[in-house]
Order: C-alpha cells, then sequence, then structure tokens
C-alpha cells in the first residue's frame, strides 16, 4: 500500500502566513465596527467637546529712535476684539455685528457703517480673505468697558473674544509726521501679495514714511498659542507656544532737539505770513550733513497726529488732514528763483562762457528775444534794480538777472537754444536738481520739466521745478566742493529685543558718494565766496543772517509762482560754517513773499540751532561780517 505523499514545507507555512494575516484584519475590521457602532456616539461628543486652535501672536513692530537713542515711536498693549467661525456653533452674523456696532458706535458716527465695517473683518465668507480656522480681527484699541461686557456675554457672542494686541504709538504726535509715516490695515488689493510673504490679513503694514520704506524691516515675525478648545472655542489648556520675534528698529540721523527747532522755526514762520499772504498754507525745510549725506531735519508744516491712523478715520477727518498728508519736502515742486544763479554761474563757468575774472555791465534792462509782433522780450532785475559793472560774485550778492541772462544768451549764441537748455538740465542733474536725490522715503517726485524752450528763464530759476530735498542735496553738494552725497535718514538698523531696548546693530549706513562734478575746484569756490557775500553788508540774506556769530554762504530766492494771481514763492539755502561746512540747509514757504524776509528768520533759527546743538565757540561775534579772500 502507498504512503500519502506530505505536503511541502514551504506551502504549511504559506497556509499559516495567510490564516494569520487573516486574524490580524478581522481584528482590525472587528475593532473599527465596534467603534463607529458601539463607542461611535461617544467620541462624536469628545471630538465636539475638545479641539486644538492655534492663536496667532503679533510680533511688535520694530521701534524708531533718533540719533540719540531716544525712543519717537514704539507699541502700545491694546485690547483687540477678534472672532472665529465654528460651525458647530449657531452664530448670528448680523445680530453680533449689531451689538458690537452699538457698544463702540462714538458721537457722530453712523452705527450702520460701524456695522458694516465690523461684518466686513468678520470674514465670513463665502469667500475667505483667511483660512476660515483663522481668528479674525474685527475691532481694535477698545476700552475696558466694552471688553468687560463682552466677557459677560460670551454665550449672546459666540465665536467673540477679546486678546492683548500692539499697536502703534506715535510718542510725539505730529513730530516728524509725514517722514515717519503711519501704519493700516493691507488693502484688498495687496492682500494676496502680502499674504505670501505670511501677513495675516488683519495686519498693518507702512502706508507712507519710514514706516513704508522699511517695512521688511519693522516688520517682525508673529508667534502662536496652541491651546485645547471646548466646543464653544473657549480654551481648556495651552498645548504649545511660540514666542513673536519682534521687528527690528531704525535709528536715525536726526536729533529730536534740532528737528523740533527746525519745525517750531518753520511753523512760526508761516503762521507769521499768513495774515500778509492769504495764501500761505504750507513750509517745507531741509537740513543735510553735506559731507555725508545724513539728513540732520526734515521739516513740513503744517503737521497732524499720526496717532488718529490707529482707529478709523471718517470721510470728514480725511477732508481736515488730506493736504497736511503728503510730504511736500520730497514730493512738491516749485520754481526756486534766484537760488538756481549759483548753478547758472557754475555752468557759463565750465562751459567756457565766462571765466572768474569776467565783468559784465548789469543796465537793468537786457532784450533776449522778440514776439511774433514784434515786440521785444526783456529780463529786469528785481524791483528795477540798476547793478552796474559785477563779477561773479557780486552778481550773487546782489542776485542780478542781468548777468545770469547774459549767460544764458552766449550760451545761446555757442550752442543754439536746444542744446544750451540740454547743458542747462545736465548740470542740474549732476546737482540733484531735476532728478530723484535716492532719499531713503517712498514716493519721491522730480519735479516738473518745462516744455517750453526758455533757457533765459532757465538761468534764473524760473523754468523747471524742483524739491526742497533737491535744493537741499544741491547747496550741499556745493558746499561740498562738488561731491553729491545720497541723502538718508536711517544710520543704522538694531536687532530688536522681546525687552524692547533694542539689541546690536545688524547694519550700519556708510556715505554713498552718488558723483563728482566734473569741473575744477576753482570755479566751485569762486561761486562759495559770492555765496558768502550774500550775507554781507549790501547782500539780499544780511538781514536774515545779521549778527549769527558764524561764516553762513547762502542765497534768496524770490520766484514767480506758477499761478500769477498767487504771491512768489519765498527760497532760502546755504550752508554753515563757511571754511568747513557741517549742515546745508534749504527752505521754501509757496506763496509767501521775498525769499530774504520770509524764509530768511528760518535760516537764522537753523544756524542758531546748529551753534546750539554742536556747542560753538561764538566769543568773536563779528566772526560772520569778515569778508574771504574772493577772486576779482
Amino acid at each position: 500500500m502507498k504512503k500519502k505523499a506530505k505536503k511541502p514545507i514551504a506551502i504549511r507555512r504559506m497556509n499559516l502566513l495567510f490564516f494569520l494575516v487573516f486574524l490580524f484584519f478581522a481584528g482590525i475590521i472587528f475593532r473599527l465596527s465596534f467603534v463607529q457602532l458601539v463607542e461611535g456616539k461617544n467620541y462624536k461628543t469628545l471630538a465636539n467637546t475638545y479641539r486644538e486652535k492655534s492663536i496667532p501672536i503679533t510680533a511688535p513692530r520694530g521701534l524708531i529712535k533718533d540719533a540719540n537713542h531716544q525712543v519717537l515711536v514704539n507699541n502700545k498693549t491694546i485690547w483687540t476684539v477678534t472672532f472665529q467661525i465654528n460651525e458647530q456653533q449657531k452664530q448670528d452674523y448680523d445680530q453680533i455685528a449689531e451689538t458690537l456696532a452699538n457698544l463702540v458706535v462714538k458721537p457722530g458716527e453712523k452705527k450702520e457703517e460701524v456695522k458694516k465695517t465690523i461684518l466686513e473683518n468678520m470674514d465670513i465668507g463665502p469667500f475667505y480673505k483667511d483660512s476660515k480656522y483663522i481668528p479674525r480681527t474685527i475691532l481694535e484699541d477698545v476700552d475696558e468697558k466694552t471688553r468687560a461686557y463682552i466677557e459677560e456675554h460670551k454665550e449672546e457672542l459666540p465665536g467673540v473674544e477679546v486678546i492683548p494686541d500692539q499697536m502703534r504709538n506715535y510718542l510725539y504726535k505730529d513730530f516728524m509726521a509725514q517722514t515717519i509715516g503711519y501704519t493700516r490695515k493691507i488693502p484688498a488689493g495687496e492682500l494676496e501679495y502680502y499674504q505670501a510673504l505670511g501677513y495675516k490679513s488683519s495686519d498693518r503694514i507702512g502706508k507712507q514714511g519710514l514706516e513704508k520704506q522699511y517695512e521688511s524691516v519693522l516688520h517682525g515675525k508673529d508667534g502662536y498659542s496652541l491651546v485645547e478648545v471646548n466646543s464653544s472655542y473657549e480654551a481648556i489648556r495651552q498645548k504649545d507656544y511660540v514666542a513673536p520675534v519682534p521687528g527690528n528698529n531704525l535709528i536715525l540721523t536726526i536729533n529730536k532737539n534740532f528737528q523740533d527747532a527746525v519745525e517750531k522755526a518753520l511753523a512760526d514762520q508761516v503762521n507769521a505770513l499768513r495774515p500778509k499772504y492769504k495764501d500761505v498754507k504750507v513750509g517745507m525745510a531741509v537740513v543735510m550733513n553735506p559731507k555725508t549725506g545724513a539728513v540732520l531735519a526734515l521739516a513740513n508744516y503744517p503737521r497732524y497726529d499720526l496717532n488718529i491712523w490707529n482707529g478709523l478715520v471718517s470721510q470728514q477727518l480725511y477732508e481736515q488732514i488730506r493736504d497736511y498728508e503728503p510730504n511736500h519736502a520730497i514730493q512738491s515742486g516749485h520754481p526756486v528763483g534766484s537760488t538756481y544763479k549759483p548753478l547758472t554761474i557754475l555752468t557759463g563757468l565750465q562751459e567756457k562762457v565766462i571765466t572768474t575774472g569776467t565783468i559784465i555791465q548789469d543796465t537793468g534792462r537786457l532784450q533776449y528775444d522778440r514776439r511774433a509782433d514784434g515786440s521785444a522780450i526783456v529780463m529786469k532785475n528785481f524791483d528795477g534794480h540798476v547793478y552796474g559793472s559785477l563779477n561773479i560774485q557780486k552778481a550773487l550778492q546782489k542776485s542780478s538777472n542781468i548777468f545770469m541772462a547774459e549767460i544764458a544768451l552766449r550760451m545761446k549764441q555757442k550752442y543754439g537754444i536746444e542744446k544750451t537748455l540740454e547743458r542747462q538740465r545736465y548740470y542740474d542733474h549732476m546737482f540733484g536738481l531735476g532728478v530723484k536725490t535716492g532719499i531713503d522715503l517712498p514716493e519721491e517726485t522730480t519735479g516738473i520739466t518745462s516744455s517750453a524752450p526758455n533757457y533765459v528763464q532757465h538761468s534764473i530759476g524760473q523754468h523747471d521745478t524742483f524739491t526742497v530735498m533737491q535744493l537741499a542735496q544741491y547747496v550741499s553738494t556745493i558746499a561740498n566742493n562738488g561731491y553729491r552725497m545720497k541723502p538718508y535718514l536711517v544710520q543704522a538698523i538694531e536687532e530688536g529685543t522681546q525687552s524692547g531696548t533694542g539689541g546690536r546693530i545688524i547694519y550700519h549706513h556708510e556715505p554713498e558718494v552718488l558723483n563728482k562734478i566734473p569741473m575744477s575746484d576753482q570755479y566751485i569756490q569762486a561761486v562759495k565766496q559770492g555765496m558768502y557775500l550774500v550775507t554781507q553788508p549790501g547782500g539780499t540774506a544780511y538781514s536774515a543772517l545779521k549778527g549769527i556769530p558764524i561764516k553762513v554762504g547762502a542765497k534768496t530766492g524770490t520766484a514767480q509762482a506758477a499761478n500769477r494771481n498767487k504771491d512768489d514763492n519765498a527760497v532760502f539755502i546755504g550752508f554753515a560754517p563757511y571754511d568747513d561746512p557741517e549742515i546745508a540747509f534749504a527752505i521754501l514757504i509757496p506763496y509767501g513773499g521775498t525769499g530774504g524776509s520770509s524764509a530768511g528768520p528760518v535760516a537764522r533759527a537753523i544756524v542758531q540751532a546748529y551753534i546750539q546743538q554742536e556747542q560753538i565757540d561764538v566769543t568773536e561775534a563779528s566772526v560772520n561780517q569778515q569778508t574771504p579772500t574772493s577772486t576779482p
């Protein structure tokens, strides 16, 4: 009888493996069935009861400090109202917004407009700005009474919480308002861009001035708190915490006390001029270190309290500040009148149509063209003055229009009108006029280039328009012997710290030469000597600077406004000390009258503030009346 064949060992092992796998999956299926059918209700209740929620913690924005590390802008702790969409709860969005609007509406505000803003901030869809799992900021800086009400009525306001937050605090309100700038919520059109950079829809960004220019420096990195919450999104316990990283701090080139003195002088003079000149509304002044480009003061008047941007700005309030908001010193171009004349002489010298020894007869009248009807087009001096024989220095001291027009005519004879204007503008740009100066502020403009071929008017500053910042760079270039420096407001960036005191310096600005004027130093010295004579007896700035105990070089300007129905623009440029300039300044008061008498008091205050700040020895009270050696 044959024996039954045994199965191979390999097949028996495979069968055993299949059996074990079957038991494993059968166990899983049994367990899943038990969880779903028997314990499913309990797990569902637990899932609805405990969840995790990540609460963003806004990083403090970097501080802004003056040159002495005095804090100008910091952050204050406020109460912020947030809203969390919770599909597991019944949330009457309209009723929530209605209740909150009743709490926060102020006298003079329309409740419906406040309610509409709250609903927009709640971001309830259907197209969400942020993930619906992220709390929305719907109200900022609410008072203690509002906070207490919300805490006491949480059941009526599902999803609403009050949390501590940070808000910008402009410590000196209107100080350097247009230059510092302000922050606002991200506009809808820019939201996608900023979210890609990691911003939340409720974040604020710089909208003007340094706040805007240095947004990436000032903006920190948000942290978060991961908490376990119940079905009402109330925190049960904290599971994780990541501290926010503060933004970095800006250290400016501006000394607060010096800036204060310039702002006060500008405000006082604008207000003093208003009774006489009905159209005077604004004034601008810029002070630079001509050797480095550091901006020592940048003043606009009027100013306004920057803290108003922390709340809702009504249309009525915006109408009140609209004219004050622009930084006119870098954005508004004006004819600059006779302050342009030093450049006309430098252009004439470089183009070889005059020399440092040229004498021109000023008869008070010079015909330079004819109209279509044959009538003469004539250049005259201010108030019809006749100055006789003039060299370069005396032409600047007396502010002779005839001397400048003669230079323009000689250039026309050499080049023709078109190329004469081209050469004039070439030198404009070399000295910083008609081009952006490079100041570290947004929205700088170049002024307006005239389409009229009036090369003679250009020679006396009545053609193209320039900004006060450009004027300051121009006079700085003269003071610095032809080196045009890039102006800057931020001298260093300091690492932000949790304590708010500031850490190590992570960036320090190095002075930057934009260009060296391609002309003989002899020419620049000749013009500087003429600008010194402007401050001496017989000069147009003598009355304004009489008695100042250091030597000053200057040039006044009385520029005819583009609107002929309005008064002239008052303009003044200068530098000091004459022998080794450390400040160069430009002042412009639109429709303010003559440069010497109307802008001169501001120039005087600037020089006096500089003397006081630097504690200069002024024992020799007659030093500004000593005439330097001049080219004949």
